[in-house]
């Protein structure tokens, strides 16, 4: 069933690329998209961020100080383009990398934990004239992986000071389609947009996880046995009027995204729980900078499961100030 649907996956993107190819006014190979790219407030994407703040119940390991930060980079490699009147599309590799840190603990600003995340996508865009609906763009991830890695520190503070502790191996691979309507960067003036999103395992019987007996000790853990989160993006951009300078344009991005939670010790299915990622702030665009397009400064709020490697089985509170790059 597995290599069926990735052959499947893998034939429809082949024959999507080759009709748009044969039938669209312009096609080139490594040109850069416009559309479709990852809204501020969306976990764990291709964005490249840099976020600081207070934290609560980030790691089992009490002694760590309640200030954390977390480091996003990413990039959305481009393999095909085309684009007609009204169409446009693209084939890319997103590609990205998140840390948790605790810079400012005593002993060793442990490294709490990595994500790493890959995969191939196809995205597209449909050009209207309408008032209200002025674009609809889309994405297709037939394939993506993620896999995380613990800290050092973190796993041998655990193993040596902890009863409770033990280690999972977070790696699994998934599909995502998304939608967005009124896509913010492909449009100016003031802008409001929403995305929607589904995210399935590729092998539901695998899960979202593996483990170790050497790694979990006495403990009873059990894969989970859910496959899917769904999400809603809202964002809008104001470019002018009030507030708004030459230079500096206010914009919002909130995130509400419906997460499966991992309950290791839990035989049943494991719970769903909603989980809110929220920015505000400003866009500050540069005169002179190459390659940057803008510079997001945001207070960042989030509330619901910790977003971060094995850590998603416990609660995660995260108020701070985020800094972001567009390019």
């Amino acid at each position: 069933m597995k290599k069926l649907k990735n052959t499947l996956s893998i034939l429809f993107l082949v024959s999507t690329i080759m009709t748009f190819a044969q039938t669209k006014d312009h096609f080139s190979l490594f040109t850069n998209r416009s559309f479709y790219k990852p809204f501020v407030s969306e976990i764990s994407s291709t964005l490249s961020n840099v976020s600081i703040g207070s934290a609560k119940n980030t790691s089992p390991a009490k002694e760590l100080n309640t200030t954390f930060t977390e480091i996003h980079l990413g990039a959305d490699f481009p393999l095909l383009y085309g684009e007609g009147e009204s169409f446009g599309w693209a084939v890319f590799l997103p590609v990205s990398f998140h840390m948790l840190w605790a810079p400012f603990e005593e002993t060793t600003a442990p490294i709490i934990n990595n994500d790493y995340r890959f995969g191939l996508s196809f995205a597209g865009i449909k050009y209207f004239n309408g008032s209200l609906i002025k674009n609809l763009s889309f994405k297709i991830t037939p394939f993506a992986h993620e896999s995380t890695h613990l800290g050092d520190e973190i796993s041998i503070f655990g193993v040596q000071n902890l009863e409770n502790f033990y280690r999972v191996n977070v790696s699994y691979e998934y599909y995502e389609l998304g939608i967005t309507i009124n896509d913010p960067d492909t449009l100016t003036g003031n802008l409001f947009s929403v995305r929607l999103g589904l995210m399935g395992l590729i092998n539901p019987t695998k899960g979202y996880y593996g483990f170790f007996e050497n790694e979990i000790g006495d403990k009873p853990v059990y894969p989970s046995k859910r496959w899917a989160e769904f999400y809603v993006n809202l964002n809008y951009n104001k470019n002018s009027g009030f507030l708004t300078t030459k230079s500096w344009k206010p914009s919002i991005s909130l995130e509400i995204r419906n997460r499966v939670k991992y309950e290791y010790e839990k035989e049943e299915k494991a719970d769903r729980e909603w989980c809110i990622n929220a920015f505000i702030g400003y866009n500050y665009i540069p005169r002179k900078t190459k390659g940057v397009k803008s510079v997001g400064h945001y207070f960042r709020y989030y509330d619901g499961i910790n977003p971060h490697g094995q850590f998603r089985n416990i609660y995660y509170r995260f108020i701070g100030y985020s800094l972001v790059l567009f390019y």
